[in-house]
């Protein structure tokens, strides 16, 4: 082997090349050429033989194929996971294939140190024998800093001998010209290391002028920082699970917490962190903490605040603030053993290899999916020594860290077996889908992974009644060569994937082939004796359930119409009948306004529903569902195949259900219909459609043209609406302003006009639109109510009719009676306004009628409010919220009697928030925002209990998946329970009834004696 010397150029650039013993240097050619005697191969087969190990050699046959078949240069992916010879796999890579000169881009410059110094002697390569004394190691370059206009003729003449470059793409791009252009006439390959990091400007610009060379891109994810693959072909995957099953990984034991206020989440990720340090410093495992933090002043803060009181642990702080060589000397404590614990910022995430590193206690979240698979990888390493598995702990509650560990169980789903979680707070659907999926046998389809499944929500269904089932008759229907069963016995659930591969029909170029899958899914509902099937391909579908269950019978016809039995305010959209008049099939569709008609005709006469779809309520929620005569069931969904097994089963009770009867469906289903002029009765609510109603977005505000200024839509509220010569008239406020407009309904259609107040515009991307306009594009619903208690709801010029059930009362126990008196409230006054007046409806309310043990009480009221009162009770137990909305309304009189006008436009208030319950995270949020404005304009709080943090505390419980529970009451002294008149008992009927069936609500009245 011959002699290196070492020089350098510039501020910090190195160069290492060999010499002679005359102490030449040797030019580049003459170093390859001595690497094709000096190069033998090695594979480690066995535990104690030495080589490449398998990945290794896997990843160095799939370059090597890659360059044969390549009729041009492709960027190429070798994904290696951290810890199985990423680096190793590229000197080799340069030796054996004999590249003049290559090109190594990593992101870092203590990754291009490392690099470096490793390329110098081809790293461990020597030590499994693989290179013999004959070689001559290559000449590099480590490139850190400009160099100066009078040393770059010196710096060409190395450039333009060395064998490997090591650099950042950042001074790569930023080199002189002359030598950039030389580099790239010089180099045959360029390895970009740690390549997630591709999305990056300076990244994507030196690939771009290096794509006319050889190109490998090398990580341990296939995904960049971005979140999107990496562009290139992957031509060597060597997975996790791969490389844990191989014993190049450990199982990560992931430990998460659930605190959702960030005042203590550090605090609990640490004492985590240290009581599994104290358990495995017991066992006698030599462990290391390191704390993750975003950045270096959030580093300082768990150091000093937190960390550094762990003195028997002796922990210490690495970031780039930092002197470098205090940096030093703290790595070193550790590498020695003197401290067990690190606080840091990203510096562990590339290029740092401590095997100690084995519990980490993640402050912070990741920027990306990539990083954080390589950040703990870095921990799940296999080592010798005193060393146990690696510990992962985080707080799941803060949304974002959660969204970044279901990612690993989304984006790659080897994360399955390598996170073992240790709590049963964690994840809680992951794991069930886990527990799930572990009952099918995958044969040879282990490529598939069900965990990633998704499945547009859709059944036909067989009747059969036998045990027998011929699993093996698959193999009539579909390409036993091209297939992959997935089977449970234990579930009943039978999965086929059929791989297809044809000639396309836009050329009979014969080797022009388009590749696609077939999909089936069967559930057999042995309890109710159903077969289900959810398919790409319904007429192999139909012959795969005939082949395995024979004998079995499609169900069709009208018990596929029993599956709408119990939604409620079912609005049918579309409508097909079939006639068959003198022997002749005709086949009609209705739609929108059409339906009503359609409907009359399907009861009257013998005409034959074909199919249908139509949204509605059902167990508290919105759905969509469609069924067709031929037996097929569907909605607008798309879930996972436990789901869409417990779905079938409800399907199946109902279709087996003769009880049902689909004509009473029919007839009482919600239509449509347009009309010249406003329906009877008494308008009581108006409102926008909801997704203006709870949207917080300010990419759509509204401009107020007299002041020049724009405020968001949820400051604005739709107000009393009232027929005023055939026209209804309503209110707009926004910022405490009232503006009037109508709506006008004629032959004609329906529009808008403004009556009152300055002009006002909606102001979007497009520029800005009259109100007036917008309304007919976004035109509010008004809901009326008629003398016998129907309520017709209008929007644009359509109206739904629902009919109020005869002779109901509305329930005594949803009365509550209040003494107002005791409380010294004046029934005429109903808002406490920032003064906190005490003889106000509202301040009694807040004091007296919500429950003092709750989270949050919170006083919304003002244009765009959600209710005068919210009040919000955290059981974390239960992991439930429980949220209350209290509407106050003033009485018209001076004492309580039986006025309706008390209750018109409260019951409206009350219809109209039930929109938040499908929509809980803009709900706080909204809270959140109004708090701030409050704060800002006034210097004042709408917090009557607690405080803002705990505000956000509650965004993050919700989107952790908490169960909300919403109730609604209604907090009018004005009336008399003793008192209620018929029209009073209808309208609050008509509430309660609205509330029952679209969310399952229950409505409160707090009333007078």
């Amino acid at each position: 082997m011959g002699k290196q010397d070492k020089r350098t150029i510039g501020n910090g650039n190195r160069i290492v090349y060999s010499v002679n013993d005359s102490g030449e240097s040797y030019d580049k050619d003459t170093i390859v050429a001595s690497w094709k005697v000096s190069y033998s191969e090695k594979i480690s087969r066995e535990k104690n033989e030495k080589g490449l190990r398998a990945p290794q050699f896997g990843a160095l046959s799939a370059i090597r194929a890659h360059w044969i078949t390549s009729s041009s240069p492709t960027p190429a992916t070798v994904v290696m996971p951290t810890g199985t010879g990423k680096t190793e796999t590229i000197f080799t890579t340069i030796i054996s294939e004999r590249v003049g000169t290559t090109l190594i881009v990593v992101p870092s410059d203590l990754l291009r140190k490392q690099i470096f110094e490793g390329a110098n002697h081809f790293g461990i390569l020597p030590d499994l024998g693989m290179i013999s004394s004959k070689v001559i190691f290559p000449n590099c370059i480590l490139y850190k800093s400009k160099v100066k206009e009078d040393m770059e003729e010196q710096f060409l003449k190395e450039l333009n001998n060395a064998n490997i470059i090591v650099s950042t793409p950042t001074m790569i791009k930023n080199m002189p010209e002359n030598l950039f252009e030389s580099l790239i006439d010089n180099v045959e390959l360029v390895v970009f290391d740690e390549a997630h990091h591709l999305a990056a400007p300076d990244w994507k610009n030196v690939r771009q002028r290096f794509l006319n060379k050889k190109i490998l891109q090398f990580t341990a994810t296939p995904y960049r920082n971005d979140g999107k693959k990496l562009e290139g072909k992957i031509i060597f995957n060597y997975s996790l699970g791969l490389a844990q099953m191989n014993g190049y990984f450990k199982t990560i034991d992931f430990y998460p917490i659930q605190e959702f206020e960030e005042k203590k989440s550090d605090k609990e990720i640490a004492q985590m962190a240290i009581n599994l340090l104290n358990e495995d410093t017991k066992k006698g495992l030599n462990h290391v903490i390191l704390a993750r933090s975003k950045n270096r002043n959030r580093a300082e803060h768990l150091f000093d605040e937190i960390y550094s009181k762990y003195h028997e642990w002796n922990p210490v702080i690495i970031h780039s603030g930092r002197k470098k060589s205090e940096n030093i000397e703290s790595l070193e404590k550790v590498k020695k053993g003197e401290s067990k614990i690190i606080v840091c910022v990203d510096m562990f995430g590339e290029g740092i290899d401590i095997p100690e590193l084995k519990i980490a206690a993640i402050h912070d979240k990741y920027k990306s999916l990539p990083i954080t698979l390589q950040f703990i990888g870095r921990f799940a390493r296999t080592s010798s020594g005193n060393i146990g598995n690696a510990k992962l702990v985080t707080n799941i509650a803060m949304d974002d860290l959660k969204e970044g560990i279901e990612d690993l169980y989304h984006q790659d789903s080897d994360w399955n077996q390598l996170l073992h979680l240790k709590s049963n707070t964690s994840v809680e659907k992951e794991v069930e889908l886990g527990e799930f999926i572990s009952k099918f046998q995958k044969g040879h389809a282990d490529d598939y992974d069900l965990s990633q499944l998704k499945m547009k929500i859709s059944t036909r269904m067989f009747e059969y009644q036998s045990e027998k089932i011929a699993i093996d008759n698959w193999e009539n229907v579909l390409d036993f060569g091209r297939t992959y069963p997935i089977i449970s016995e234990e579930e009943s659930v039978y999965i086929f994937i059929e791989e297809l591969e044809d000639n396309v029909v836009w050329s009979e170029q014969k080797d022009i082939i388009e590749y696609g899958y077939n999909f089936f899914v069967i559930f057999y509902d042995r309890e109710n004796g159903i077969i289900h099937i959810n398919e790409t391909d319904e007429g192999k579908g139909r012959r795969l359930v005939e082949a395995i269950f024979q004998d079995a019978k499609q169900i069709t016809g009208e018990p596929v119409y029993r599956i709408l039995k119990d939604i409620n305010r079912l609005v049918i959209g579309t409508l097909g009948l079939k006639q068959v008049p003198s022997g002749r099939m005709s086949f009609r569709m209705f739609a929108g306004t059409d339906v009503k008609a359609g409907i009359s005709e399907a009861i009257a006469s013998g005409s034959i529903k074909s199919n249908l779809f139509g949204y509605g309520f059902q167990n508290g929620n919105k759905i969509s569902v469609g069924c067709s005569y031929k037996g097929k069931v569907w909605m607008r969904w798309v879930e996972k195949i436990n789901f869409w097994m417990e779905w079938c089963r409800g399907i199946s009770e109902k279709v087996l259900d003769d009880t049902i009867d689909t004509s009473d469906i029919l007839e009482n289903s919600l239509m449509m219909e347009p009309i010249t002029e406003f329906p009877e009765g008494v308008p009581y609510k108006i409102r926008f459609p909801e997704e203006i109603e709870t949207s917080n977005s300010i990419t759509k505000t509204l401009f107020v043209d007299k002041e020049e200024k724009n405020y968001p839509f949820y400051q604005a509220e739709l107000r009393h609406p009232e027929i005023i010569k055939g026209n209804l008239r309503f209110q707009f406020w926004i910022n405490e302003r009232k503006y009037e407009y109508e709506q006008f309904i004629n032959g004609s259609g329906y529009g808008y006009t403004q009556i009152t107040g300055g002009q006002l515009f909606v102001k979007q991307r497009s520029g800005l639109t009259p109100l007036e306009d917008y309304f007919k594009d976004y035109s509010p619903e008004i809901t009326f109510i008629q003398e016998d208690g129907s309520v017709i709801m209008v929007q644009e010029n359509l109206k739904v009719l629902v009919k109020q059930k005869k002779n109901l009362i509305f329930p005594s126990e949803s009365l509550v009676q209040v003494d107002w008196s005791k409380y010294k409230v004046d029934i005429k006054k109903e808002s406490q306004d920032r003064d906190r007046k005490k003889d106000t409806i509202q301040y009694a309310t807040i004091h007296n009628l919500v429950d003092q043990n709750s989270t949050i009480i919170f006083d919304d009221d003002g244009s765009g409010e959600i209710a005068d009162v919210v009040s919000i009770k955290v059981d974390i137990e239960k992991r439930k919220l429980e949220i209350f909305f209290y509407h106050c309304k003033y009485s018209h009189g001076k004492s309580p009697g039986s006025r309706i006008a008390d209750l018109y436009e409260v019951c409206g208030q009350a219809e109209k928030s039930i929109m938040w319950n499908g929509n809980v995270v803009e709900l706080i949020k909204r809270m959140i925002f109004r708090e701030n404005q409050r704060k800002t304009n006034f210097d004042d709080t709408r917090i009557e209990l607690g405080d803002i943090e705990l505000l956000y505390a509650i965004e993050k419980m919700v989107k952790s998946g908490f169960e909300t529970e919403l109730k609604i009451a209604i907090v009018q002294p004005g009336v008399s329970i003793s008192k209620i008149s018929s029209e009073m008992n209808q309208l609050l009927l008509a509430t309660d009834s609205y509330l029952k069936e679209t969310y399952g609500l229950d409505l409160t009245c707090y009333f007078s004696k």
